[in-house]
């Protein structure tokens, strides 16, 4: 690592702590800021990334959170490049909720098969690019309870793998270039009293989206998620946090719209990827503790596994991944972290995650 990259990493949290305070004397605050991360699908990334924040209402306005409307274009040593707009808006009162994202991507990836029993010497590489716009508007009907509409388009387009690769002779739907187009609907409940950091409180959340031709996609097919946070203090702050998440389809699920286990937001130390398939399921749970200033500490550990359907599942084939990470408060109000874990199944599954945010 070199000598400016490190003084970088390590100056950056004092710059994001001493500028992420809003300004409650303007209506609009932003920030533009250097990006750097690692996870171990990128290696180290970098690039550039701004910010505004605001309130629909009045700063003062304790029953409406900040909204955010955040822009990233990042670069990273593996050649891939990620252009993203990203909006979390809440109303008055947050009656209403409005999730919008909308990224495009050229991805070098990897892909060791199809399946629960893909064998870590098929690694091979392949690279496409995507676009796509998702949103996601909720309605509350009583204090902790929404209902939503939600709308997914995905474009995947210049798909290249190797003539007579694995990924060449597996079938799955969507080896070249398609859309899909997808309406849903979403039920959450939440009683969590932190979005970022939450010391207490349950929050879950069901989805199920749709995709049809007659909806101008190039697959008819179904996608359920179903999710459970469970966040339990235990003195001074200590918390216990656990997740369940279920994410299931049927139909012609294309190849960017299957499940996939691992990642900086599922079992840390699983390249997200590493094992694909019509759907998955994960339970993980964390031990976080403060340390000290605006430092803390926290220790995971989770299973889980891909399926085809569910007769598939089985205590044979499941994977497991455990680890522990520091956590830096960027944004001390909302305790929005900035987080360094490792992860840890194996000698081929292990990964370091430099990233800002919890992993749920």
């Amino acid at each position: 690592m070199s000598l400016k990259l490190l003084i970088l990493i390590l100056c950056l949290p004092v710059l994001l702590s001493a500028q992420l305070r809003p300004d409650t004397t303007r209506k609009v605050n932003y920030l533009v800021i250097p990006t750097l991360f690692r996870t171990p699908e990128t290696g180290w990334a970098y690039g550039l990334s701004g910010s505004l924040s605001f309130k629909t209402t009045e700063w003062r306005d304790s029953l409406t959170r900040v909204s955010m409307v955040q822009m990233i274009g990042i670069f990273s040593e593996r050649q891939q490049n990620i252009q993203s707009v990203d909006a979390t808006i809440y109303f008055p009162k947050e009656r209403y909720i409005l999730y919008f994202n909308s990224t495009h991507s050229y991805f070098p990836d990897k892909f060791w098969g199809i399946g629960q029993y893909s064998r870590n010497e098929s690694e091979e590489k392949y690279a496409f690019e995507n676009f796509n716009i998702s949103t996601h508007i909720k309605r509350k009907f009583s204090r902790h309870l929404f209902f939503g509409v939600l709308e997914d388009f995905q474009n995947i387009f210049k798909v290249r793998y190797g003539e007579g690769s694995l990924m060449d002779s597996t079938f799955f739907y969507g080896k070249t270039n398609y859309n899909v187009l997808g309406l849903g609907l979403s039920a959450s409940y939440d009683t969590r009293n932190s979005t970022f950091w939450p010391t207490k409180g349950v929050f879950l959340q069901s989805q199920f989206t749709t995709y049809n031709k007659g909806f101008a996609s190039d697959y008819s097919f179904n996608k359920w998620t179903l999710e459970a946070r469970l966040f339990k203090r235990l003195f001074r702050d200590h918390v216990i946090a656990c997740q369940l998440y279920n994410y299931y389809t049927f139909g012609q699920a294309p190849f960017r719209s299957m499940a996939t286990l691992g990642g900086a937001g599922n079992l840390r130390g699983f390249y997200q990827g590493r094992y694909r398939d019509n759907s998955m399921y994960s339970v993980i749970a964390e031990y976080r503790a403060p340390l000290f200033w605006r430092f803390s500490a926290c220790v995971f550990g989770g299973f889980g596994d891909v399926y085809a359907k569910p007769r598939n599942i089985n205590a044979g084939s499941i994977k497991y991944s455990f680890g522990g990470g520091l956590r830096l408060s960027i944004l001390e109000k909302e305790k929005l972290n900035l987080r360094v874990d490792y992860g840890y199944s194996d000698a081929y599954n292990k990964g370091f995650y430099f990233t800002i945010g919890e992993c749920f």
